[in-house]
């Protein structure tokens, strides 16, 4: 069943955001990676059964509003942190992929009491191990080989990708996107030195999934979120990569099923 979505600009600061919604419940925040063009994807249906679903498009991606101001990540932890003060929420869940993961896991460290319970995937912010390849110098179908796992829908996804230049819209999106994500995470690569020690602040009930086939950000990454949260739950999910909640969607649901209970 697909719910219904609201969309909506949100002024945050000098910035529009906008702002996807569906679902009741308590609040769980939910921040996409740097490859979402601005979507709602199908798991997001199945976690608003149980919370009021909030999915924004970070500053600099998609439809919300450039940012002058934001040069890290910890700045975006900040707009959100402070959108959440607007919208009257103090406490909320928080789930986070890829480059949502490491905005995620900032404002857990920046504020813990407001996030009792953190759920990552596939995080960057960390530095990264294993063999990768470098995401800024991949075409989008070469982006796709290496996000997806499982051979149907990484072919799906890359004939998908290499038509990108032929939607003019579309590919204008991507485009911005990539820039964007250069300016958090050219140099150093996709991570934050410092972000290891600060995880200790964290309070969280905090759970990482990670894709067992992730080409994008190795899952030996995930010993390294293991050893800043020691205390973290963790779930590799089969025959998916660098996004498990939508390859492999119901062993995602079954491996967080801990969470959509409470």
């Amino acid at each position: 069943m697909h719910a219904v979505v609201d969309t909506r600009m949100l002024r945050v600061g000098s910035t529009n955001i906008r702002l996807l919604e569906s679902g009741s419940g308590d609040p769980l925040l939910f921040l996409h990676g740097s490859g979402d063009l601005g979507t709602w994807p199908a798991v997001l249906d199945s976690l608003a059964q149980n919370f009021h679903v909030l999915r924004p498009d970070h500053p600099g991606f998609n439809m919300s509003d450039d940012d002058p101001d934001i040069a890290r990540v910890s700045d975006i932890a900040f707009t959100y942190l402070e959108m959440l003060d607007q919208l009257g929420i103090s406490s909320c869940a928080l789930a986070g992929v890829s480059l949502g993961g490491w905005i995620a896991a900032e404002m857990a460290c920046m504020e813990p009491s407001r996030v009792p319970t953190l759920l990552l995937i596939d995080p960057i912010g960390l530095r990264q191990r294993g063999t990768f390849p470098d995401y800024f110098m991949l075409t989008p179908a070469e982006l796709a080989e290496s996000v997806y796992a499982t051979p149907e829908l990484r072919q799906e996804m890359s004939e998908m990708m290499a038509t990108l230049e032929n939607d003019e819209q579309l590919f204008a999106r991507y485009l911005r996107n990539r820039a964007s994500m250069a300016h958090l995470g050219w140099n150093p690569y996709n991570h934050d030195p410092k972000l290891a020690s600060r995880l200790r602040r964290v309070t969280s009930d905090t759970t990482i999934v990670w894709g067992a086939e992730d080409r994008l950000v190795p899952v030996e990454t995930l010993d390294a979120w293991l050893e800043a949260l020691p205390h973290a739950k963790s779930v590799i999910i089969p025959d998916a990569g660098h996004l498990p909640h939508v390859e492999q969607k119901d062993r995602f649901l079954s491996a967080i099923d801990h969470i959509t209970a409470n």
